[in-house]
């Protein structure tokens, strides 16, 4: 496989040509994201790259362009035929004297692979030439939020500029990883497996007794190994908090009243671009241990993503592990008495079936069982077919088989939220004054990020992150 970030131009043709495998010269054209600004000031915003043009580019310099050139005349795909040219923007004094120097045609080119890195470009000079083959048909792909190039000559048999093939052929490509991200998504992984046990710790010493404290410890760990940003803004929940799915105030003290509850945080580092997603639950208050319905609530949910790692393989069905969750939640509070037979006369599979069609699993667990994972937390290409409007797959972010090369992550929960119970308030199949002795857990999502491999998967997040009650307990408990 060539080196990085040809490999990934080689992988984005082969999908381009499955798209339109007719003879053609095909050009693509990226854009690069560039500085901006809050509104009416000079206050520049965080740069984050825009994250087709990292897949393709592996480029950090703002204001860059990218274009590639293949012609296809048919039969398989011939590397020698590929051309990619990364564009960078001319240099400006003004920005220097602010910012130093962007890095150099010279430098870029010691790490990153191109047929030619240019310095100066020009929306014209994005324009294609005119293929070896006169006789192919020019297909410009663009992104369907960028411009496409233009030429005075394009009003005359000029090329055709099209997004219906680029965005899904990105999408297609970016889902299966590559060895050269699979080395930055371990590296964020151990990042956020660091943060995550340096929270524990700090909440178990008791020098952490409030979210935005929280919030500053993971992300502090994060920045001194090596994350300059969190893949995504960290989710610090105490208590009843912890009922909202993405709840980022994080600006509440924890509770303090008994008998104690859990801390979810639900964080992760980004690395050259590349998240990992990680959920844990740490015990507040209580001395640091969990109180017995938090550890019954939080074991059922280990047991939900044990359930769920059983199934993960190639060829696996998302849906059908989606389904599993509420199979394995329902019959588990059932077992605690949250869940009743109501009046179903039967066994309990057959009660089981009853309370999901109901519907009233989804109260206490209304999201999906995952997502894929790359250079966006939640990556691209999971859903091409669209949304389910089944009720208890309409939050999936993910339906298709998986296959070599995914990275998801297998994230189920159970909730205690009276919004989500409102619409249940009447159904035979919930106890709701047992629901009542439970509603301070707040909420429960345990999130590990899973590469599917031929045998199965692999766990990038580190087996060193405390994740059973006992290995939480140790961290925390006071002794």
């Amino acid at each position: 496989m060539a080196a990085f970030p040809l490999n990934h131009a080689h992988l984005l043709v082969n999908r381009l040509l499955a798209l339109n495998p007719g003879p053609a010269f095909h050009w693509v054209v990226l854009h690069g994201e560039r500085v901006s600004c809050r509104n009416d000031t000079d206050v520049e915003r965080t740069f984050r790259q825009e994250s087709n043009f990292a897949y393709l580019s592996g480029c950090e310099v703002p204001g860059a362009a990218y274009t590639l050139g293949y012609e296809h005349e048919g039969g398989a795909f011939n590397a020698a035929k590929l051309q990619t040219k990364l564009h960078l923007p001319e240099v400006d004094p003004a920005e220097v004297m602010w910012c130093g120097f962007p890095p150099s045609a010279d430098e870029l080119s010691k790490s990153l692979t191109f047929s030619e890195i240019t310095t100066g470009w020009t929306s014209v000079s994005l324009y294609p030439p005119k293929p070896q083959n006169e006789g192919l048909r020019t297909f410009i792909h663009t992104l369907p939020w960028t411009r496409a190039p233009t030429a005075v000559v394009s009003s005359i048999n000029g090329p055709t500029s099209t997004t219906q093939y680029l965005i899904k052929a990105l999408h297609e490509a970016r889902r299966n990883k590559t060895e050269y991200e699979l080395t930055l998504m371990r590296k964020a992984s151990a990042i956020t497996g660091e943060a995550h046990t340096a929270l524990m710790a700090a909440v178990g010493y008791g020098s952490v007794t409030d979210e935005n404290a929280a919030e500053a410890v993971f992300t502090s760990v994060c920045r001194k190994r090596g994350s300059k940003h969190q893949a995504y803004t960290p989710i610090m929940a105490s208590g009843t908090s912890a009922g909202t799915l993405h709840y980022v105030a994080n600006d509440r003290p924890f509770p303090t009243t008994a008998p104690g509850s859990l801390l979810l945080v639900d964080a992760g580092a980004e690395f050259q671009n590349y998240a990992a997603d990680v959920t844990r639950c740490i015990p507040i208050g209580n001395d640091g241990r969990f109180t017995k319905e938090c550890r019954e609530i939080y074991e059922l949910v280990l047991l939900m993503q044990e359930e769920g790692f059983k199934m993960i393989r190639p060829g696996a069905d998302w849906e059908a592990i989606q389904r599993k969750m509420h199979d394995v939640l329902a019959r588990g509070l059932l077992k605690l008495g949250i869940f009743v037979a109501g009046d179903v006369k039967g066994s309990e599979d057959e009660v089981v079936a009853a309370i999901i069609k109901s519907g009233a699993t989804t109260a206490f667990y209304p999201h999906g069982v995952g997502h894929l994972l790359g250079l966006d937390v939640h990556d691209v290409g999971g859903l091409p077919e669209g949304k389910s409007t089944d009720p208890l797959l309409r939050y999936l972010r993910l339906r298709v088989p998986l296959e070599v090369g995914f990275v998801v992550t297998c994230e189920p929960g159970a909730y205690f939220n009276r919004h989500l119970l409102a619409p249940y308030k009447n159904s035979p199949f919930i106890d709701h004054a047992k629901v009542e002795e439970y509603f301070y857990v707040g909420g429960v999502r345990i999130e590990d990020n899973l590469l599917v491999t031929v045998d199965g998967y692999e766990n990038l997040t580190p087996a060193t992150l405390p994740k059973t009650v006992e290995q939480i307990e140790k961290l925390t408990a006071r002794r």
